[in-house]
């Protein structure tokens, strides 16, 4: 009897062991392996049938860290979120801090949750805006509460507040030296560098959106109208990629083609780009740009391969444009509804294809 008890104390605690198809990580958090479903916008994409973990968290604490020196943690592409993992204020378990955002990341197969941090420089803050990571992992930037901008060291654990209020978009450098980053003064909007040496910032004349990438020199960004490919080190704009030019659209009708949703490849080979009217595919390195009738990939894998169609991750609507299959499943079973735009990071991981073989 005692040993009985033993056991079931160690599957409370430790985890992986399953009870009523619950596997508990700690004592009051577990997943469940649920099935995928099918969208409803299949369009030419074949769903796939599988099942994906489904996490049920009342106590957020409890749960396992991204941890940068785990290895087994990357090897896919893996997407960051914001998410309050209790919603239920009549539950008995709930309290503010179950209650308030915090931001998590998974493997793209839906794998290994982990809480990145949940400390933001104003308690229980609401997460805002796209989130970025930093090339070399370790760094993250994120919006909180609609007025600040904040970057969080994985590995020290320490948060930095950026003293930005308003505006959008932050962009890291190549080798995760600085951070550039909107934020909104008396003249409008103006950009910052910030060095992660010395923790000080600049303002710098840079155009930046919230989507980008700098690699091998060049800063690509995908901003209302176009895509720009700028010298990261003098700043001159090499070439401008507008779409209204492109398809002889009309420049006064801006409603119809100014960008509401963005998203670029890891490479920064491809971009995709949602209007009220339009969704356009933007060939960076061909300069060339299509209107496409398909639902809009929020988030871009390597070379375009790998898509997301649903912009947060309370649903996963995961497509392989290559083979044409998809993957739908929701893996947050409780919380609040996060609706904020997730973001890929890791994305050169296992060449990019976003599942295991044999997944």
């Amino acid at each position: 009897m005692k040993q009985i008890l033993i056991i079931l104390m160690t599957c409370l605690f430790i985890s992986a062991c399953s009870d009523d198809g619950r596997t508990y990580i700690g004592e009051n958090n577990y997943y469940v392996m649920a099935p995928s479903e099918v969208g409803e916008n299949k369009g030419t994409f074949e769903y796939q049938h599988k099942m994906f973990p489904q996490y049920v968290i009342s106590r957020a604490k409890e749960w396992p860290r991204e941890d940068l020196n785990n290895a087994s943690s990357y090897d896919l592409p893996r997407i960051q979120f914001y998410w309050a993992n209790m919603g239920d204020e009549k539950d008995p378990m709930y309290n503010e801090y179950e209650g308030s955002d915090k931001i998590w990341s998974m493997k793209t197969d839906g794998t290994d949750l982990r809480l990145v941090t949940d400390e933001f420089p104003i308690k229980f803050a609401t997460g805002t805006g796209k989130m970025i990571r930093s090339p070399n992992m370790r760094y993250l930037a994120y919006g909180y509460s609609g007025v600040g901008k904040a970057v969080y060291d994985l590995k020290t654990g320490e948060t930095y507040d950026l003293d930005a209020t308003g505006g959008y978009g932050m962009l890291w450098s190549e080798d995760s030296s600085y951070l550039y980053f909107v934020t909104r003064e008396r003249s409008g909007l103006v950009t910052y560098k910030w060095d992660i040496e010395t923790k000080k910032s600049v303002r710098v004349d840079v155009a930046i959106s919230d989507t980008g990438v700098i690699l091998d020199g060049r800063r690509i960004v995908v901003s209302d109208g176009g895509v720009g490919i700028y010298s990261e080190k003098d700043n001159e704009l090499v070439e401008g990629i507008v779409w209204y030019k492109k398809l002889n659209l009309n420049p006064d009708h801006l409603r119809s083609w100014i960008a509401e949703y963005r998203s670029v490849s890891p490479l920064g080979k491809y971009a995709w780009v949602e209007s009220p009217k339009y969704t356009f595919f933007i060939d960076v390195t061909k300069r060339t740009v299509e209107i496409r009738d398909q639902t809009m990939p929020y988030l871009l894998g390597l070379d375009g391969r790998y898509a997301t169609a649903v912009r947060h991750a309370m649903v996963m609507d995961v497509r392989d444009t290559e083979n044409k299959v998809a993957w739908l499943w929701r893996p947050l079973g409780s919380g609040k509804r996060t609706l904020q735009q997730s973001s890929l990071y890791n994305g050169l991981a296992n060449n990019g294809i976003w599942f295991k073989e044999g997944q």
